[in-house]
């Protein structure tokens, strides 16, 4: 791995930081396509997990009375079971025909979330179907988000309680891919020298979220969340139509 590589990959990794200190979710939305620029695109999928989950068991830590347990259960359970559909996508699918699907669903979900759908009342079955998708997610393409943030801004949660139940559930899920990647002989040299390499670039970034996150109102926090996805979206489309 080049020393430009890894300088790129520091300065990715700086501005998935604030993405994902700002919004509780975002980080492997922002890193994950940039990243596959400048190193392999499976290493960046495990290089976004293995960093996220410092940003990620810091916010659930802090927001760990404010989350909603019940609904982050709920979604880990579905998530058991999408993980290892996951990773045998990781391992044998198409690369490009992956991120269309990826890019297509995020942007249906970005119009349902712009429509404000009410499901406050639904029944848990709509965790359980978020956490599935999400643990597929992780696994394959390592942007688990949108189906998480869907499901919790369609049961109408305010930014405290969605950054707290979010980050409880990409915690968990992070730890457990870098198990499962660990023991399937994914963690090699290169992604561990990168990930050290991008932790000054990630300490950096998640200060600079903290300090954004202060000033986000409810609306601006609705704001950053649909251009978040609608970026990702876009990014996912034209990486793998232009792969």
């Amino acid at each position: 791995m080049t020393a430009p590589a890894l300088v790129g990959a520091a300065l990715v990794v700086a501005v998935a930081g604030v993405v994902q200190l700002a919004a509780g979710f975002g980080f492997g939305l922002a890193a994950v396509p940039l990243l596959a620029v400048v190193l392999d695109p499976h290493d960046a999928v495990i290089v976004a997990l293995t960093l996220a989950t410092f940003t990620n068991s810091y916010q659930a830590w802090t927001g760990r009375r404010e989350a909603d347990a019940p609904v982050a259960g709920r979604m880990l359970a579905g998530a058991a079971v999408g993980l290892p559909v996951g990773l045998v996508v990781f391992l044998r699918a198409d690369d490009r025909w992956l991120g269309i699907l990826i890019g297509c669903a995020v942007l249906v979900a970005v119009v349902v979330i712009a429509k404000g759908l009410d499901l406050r009342h639904a029944g848990p079955g709509l965790d359980l179907a978020g956490g599935l998708l999400a643990g597929g997610l992780t696994m394959s393409a390592g942007v688990n988000g949108p189906p998480l943030v869907f499901v919790l801004q369609a049961r109408q949660f305010d930014a405290i309680r969605f950054r707290s139940t979010i980050t409880r559930i990409f915690a968990a899920l992070d730890v457990v891919s870098i198990v499962v990647f660990t023991a399937a002989g994914e963690m090699d040299r290169d992604i561990v020298v990168a990930v050290v390499v991008a932790l000054p670039g990630l300490a950096a970034g998640a200060a600079g979220g903290i300090a954004l996150r202060r000033r986000l109102d409810a609306v601006r926090f609705r704001r950053l969340v649909l251009t978040l996805l609608t970026v990702a979206g876009l990014s996912a489309l034209a990486s793998a139509l232009a792969g």
